[in-house]
């Protein structure tokens, strides 16, 4: 009889424990009702997501099935903690949200949300809402090519625990960052990972960039109206792998001549006020597979050592001041895999010359443009 009662005992205890783990994963009313009202604020319309299909995302109106009698935590684009049910995730990205986020939204009764993608809508050139410092425990902020404009909050700073900041736009000024801003993100959120491309930050202070965390992995500020130069020190981030700095006209980069070890897989700096020669310790960068440094003013030989670079699929070197030979080491770059077209100015026939020139599986190599007065012939 007591070995009967304590399996009865048993299965009760496996009962309780399977009914509390069906319950377990369900959201709460309130947040469930936040989410319901924020969904009122937007109309759906599928051009608010068009940069989408241009970049090969799918698009769909993932609120739009969003019902009341449904566990928000199986709703689309929603994540909640597995324990607690609480949403810790909202991944609204590529949703044709149309309309704007009011500073008093319900959006900001989510006290728990760790991520929060509200990427490629159409939010009508409004501000970015300050309250978005009621997320304390945000960890992931993607905000980017949403069509908000002004100036990037300032409370944005108090997010501590941020490791994603994506703030790029698709069009050149509409959002701006003011130094203060900059300064203090960058002593509040020491594990950043930094994308402002197209944000105005002509006023920001590059020599607080000096601050940015031994962490780092990712900075892309393309068109971002830098000025100055950049700090040499960026350069020795001992994890940065991702670089992207184009079409900042005024800032000039200087790369380390010696010592520079670097993680590096992805440099841009094109059409940036860079000059001068480039140093031989680009050997060091053995990772690097993407270098691009058109448009600039570097000058001088080609370095051989660029022919170390053997994981390099992109090599692009147009519209420099380069002079002398072609290296022959660029044939070690046996990862570039498509035709190279490139443009010869021969000087003492005052004609110009496009050549076919391939590489072994030669690939997105171009050093269009330059002057050189001898090709070495091996390369051919």
């Amino acid at each position: 009889m007591g070995w009967l009662m304590w399996c009865y005992q048993l299965v009760c205890l496996q009962l309780v424990f399977l009914h509390s783990l069906s319950f377990a994963n369900l959201c709460s009313h309130d947040q469930s009702s936040a989410l319901l009202q924020f969904k009122q604020l937007f109309s759906f319309v599928n051009y608010a997501s068009y940069f989408c299909d241009e970049i090969g995302h799918s698009s769909y109106p993932k609120m739009k099935y969003w019902k009341d009698d449904i566990d928000c935590c199986s709703w689309d684009g929603v994540t909640c903690d597995g324990v607690t049910g609480d949403v810790i995730g909202l991944d609204l990205s590529c949703s044709w949200l149309y309309g704007i986020i009011p500073s008093n939204t319900s959006l900001f009764l989510l006290p728990h949300l760790q991520k929060l993608n509200l990427a490629f809508n159409f939010f009508n050139s409004s501000h970015i809402p300050s309250d978005l410092v009621n997320f304390p425990r945000l960890t992931h902020l993607n905000l980017s090519s949403s069509y908000f404009s002004g100036k990037i909050p300032f409370q944005i700073s108090h997010l501590t625990r941020l490791i994603s900041l994506d703030l790029g736009t698709s069009w050149p000024g509409d959002l701006a960052l003011e130094t203060t801003v900059m300064e203090r993100l960058v002593q509040n959120t020491p594990e950043l990972e930094l994308i402002l491309d197209n944000v105005n930050m002509s006023t920001v202070a590059l020599g607080y960039l000096t601050n940015l965390s031994s962490s780092l992995m990712l900075l892309s500020l393309s068109d971002c109206e830098l000025q100055g130069s950049l700090p040499e020190n960026i350069f020795h981030q001992p994890n940065l792998q991702t670089l992207n700095l184009p079409n900042n006209y005024d800032l000039k980069c200087n790369f380390p001549k010696v010592n520079w070890s670097s993680p590096l897989k992805y440099l841009d700096v094109s059409s940036t006020s860079s000059s001068g020669k480039l140093p031989d310790s680009f050997r060091n960068l053995k990772f690097l597979s993407r270098l691009n440094m058109e448009n600039c003013s570097f000058i001088g030989l080609v370095p051989t050592s660029i022919g170390n670079l053997t994981q390099l699929s992109y090599l692009y070197l147009a519209s420099n001041n380069f002079s002398g030979h072609i290296p022959s080491s660029l044939s070690n770059l046996e990862q570039l895999t498509v035709w190279l077209r490139m443009r010869l100015i021969v000087r003492t026939h005052s004609i110009a010359l496009e050549l076919l020139l391939r590489t072994r599986g030669s690939h997105n190599l171009n050093l269009s443009n330059h002057q050189p007065d001898q090709i070495a012939p091996h390369l051919f």
